[in-house]
């Protein structure tokens, strides 16, 4: 009897042992599987992105363009912003348009410079006027064909409400560049120059539209930079080197700057007829005209002038220089900005016939000359 009883107590202090192992592990499981759910719902909370508008409401709508998400209420307000920002496109548009058919604001400086001035140069303001109108057709229908094509793009999208962020960008960048360009024309502008016998006459000066001085490789021993901005002389001794544009009407700057010219000892800077073959003393030939330094010496005909010759003093290193072409007049002339000297020397068609080109001719090792923008 006494063993049964203690294999009785026995059994019953296993029992209740498992027992409470088993509760304290089903609490544990317990806690770390609500541990894992909150971990779970916390990472799905931060995974979720709201909208930038108001970070409250999930967002269910990711522009592309602006890479911002929207919800339900913003989506409709950013659409609304995207068509004012149309709407301003539209009316910047149609203001250019308007601009485009009224008259420049150039020929009111013109119209002004005439009021300034005494009666006898009326006549030069209108020649300016009609110089001016028969240059600026190009401009015009340059900017009118450009001007159509955005208006066609712009109605089109418009119309089908089909347009992005990425487009609205394009198309104010591209009126406010028909913009500039009717406003500035890079190719035309205005230039006083001072005259004893009409005061400041205003002449047009114009560059063509699609072409850009440079210059072109004529003499081996003279090297190209910088996209034909730069030209620079090889070795010692004289070469030539020759702009790439032909110039035969209208009148025509080009700016330079002499970039290095060793003692300030020698550099031509002048025209050349075209048909002029090549040849290293080029400043010696018939066609040649310009001006050399040492001290400034005016050519005509390739030969030294004393009458075109410069008594104030020479051109130097780093000096910036205006070489103006006047095929109409048949004069060239040259302004140094440095120094405020002006020299002209007129040409003879029959020695230099059309079309001229620009044309220098160096002399000591590396000089440099730079075709400026």
């Amino acid at each position: 009897m006494e063993k049964y009883t203690k294999f009785y107590l026995f059994l019953c202090l296993f029992i209740v042992v498992s027992f409470c192992d088993k509760k304290t592990h089903t609490q544990i499981y317990t806690k770390e599987s609500k541990t894992e759910t909150f971990s779970l719902c916390k990472i799905k909370t931060m995974s979720e992105r709201l909208c930038d508008v108001c970070n409250k409401a999930a967002g269910i709508y990711d522009c592309r363009d602006c890479q911002r998400t929207f919800c339900k209420n913003h989506v409709t307000e950013h659409n609304l912003e995207l068509s004012k920002q149309m709407d301003d496109i539209y009316n910047q548009h149609d203001l250019l348009k308007e601009q485009l058919s009224n008259r420049h604001p150039l020929i009111l400086e013109i119209n002004n410079w005439e009021q300034e001035s005494i009666e006898k140069i009326r006549n030069v303001a209108e020649e300016a006027r009609h110089e001016f109108d028969k240059l600026f057709i190009d401009n015009k229908e340059l900017i009118t064909t450009q001007l159509e094509e955005i208006s066609t793009q712009l109605e089109t999208y418009k119309q089908t409400d089909d347009y992005t962020e990425k487009n609205l960008t394009e198309w104010r960048q591209a009126l406010e560049n028909l913009q500039k360009e009717l406003s500035t024309p890079s190719n035309i502008h205005l230039e006083k120059v001072n005259d004893e016998q009409w005061l400041q006459r205003l002449e047009i000066i114009t560059t063509s539209l699609n072409a850009t001085e440079n210059f072109e490789e004529i003499s081996n021993e003279v090297r190209i930079l910088e996209n034909g901005c730069v030209a620079e002389n090889g070795i010692a001794g004289h070469h030539e080197i020759r702009g790439s544009i032909k110039y035969s009407t209208g009148i025509h700057k080009i700016r330079l700057r002499i970039e290095k010219m060793a003692h300030n000892h020698w550099m031509f800077l002048g025209i050349i007829s075209q048909n002029t073959d090549r040849q290293n003393n080029s400043y010696s030939s018939t066609s040649a005209n310009g001006w050399s330094n040492s001290p400034s010496k005016g050519y005509l005909a390739g030969k030294c002038n004393n009458k075109y010759n410069s008594s104030k003093g020479n051109i130097s290193e780093n000096d910036i220089l205006n070489l103006i072409l006047n095929c109409d007049d048949r004069i060239i002339e040259l302004e140094n900005e440095c120094t405020k000297e002006k020299y002209s020397i007129p040409i003879d068609l029959d020695s230099c016939p059309f079309p001229w080109k620009l044309h220098v001719n160096f002399y000591n090792q590396n000089d440099r000359i730079r075709i400026l923008e």
